[in-house]
């Protein structure tokens, strides 16, 4: 048999993989290089990638955009809320 491996990747990753794998299942990361880029088309603010979740977080609204195989859905409707708690009234000024 010969194999023909999908994608051609440069760079050397540091990868710590531990988890139930179900072969093609396994999240794929966005690019380092893009993430740097991506900000929040909401808040205007950087986002924090998530491994466990695979999903770009936004902390200060909230919400989690998911990556559907290596490309971020920046769509505010796909977000997905972290957490369900309000902010408090009248603590954040704009």
């Amino acid at each position: 048999g010969s194999g023909s491996g999908l994608g051609s990747g440069s760079g050397s990753g540091s990868g710590s993989g531990s988890g139930s794998g179900s072969g093609s299942a396994r999240p794929q990361p966005p690019e380092p290089s893009l993430l740097r880029f991506l900000v929040c088309p909401l808040s205007k603010r950087p986002l924090r990638y998530e491994e466990a979740t695979n999903e770009l977080i936004n902390d200060e609204l909230g919400i989690a955009y998911p990556i559907i195989d290596g490309i971020p859905n920046m769509v505010p409707e796909a977000a997905r809320k972290t957490h369900k708690k309000p902010p408090a009234e009248g603590s954040e000024q704009p």
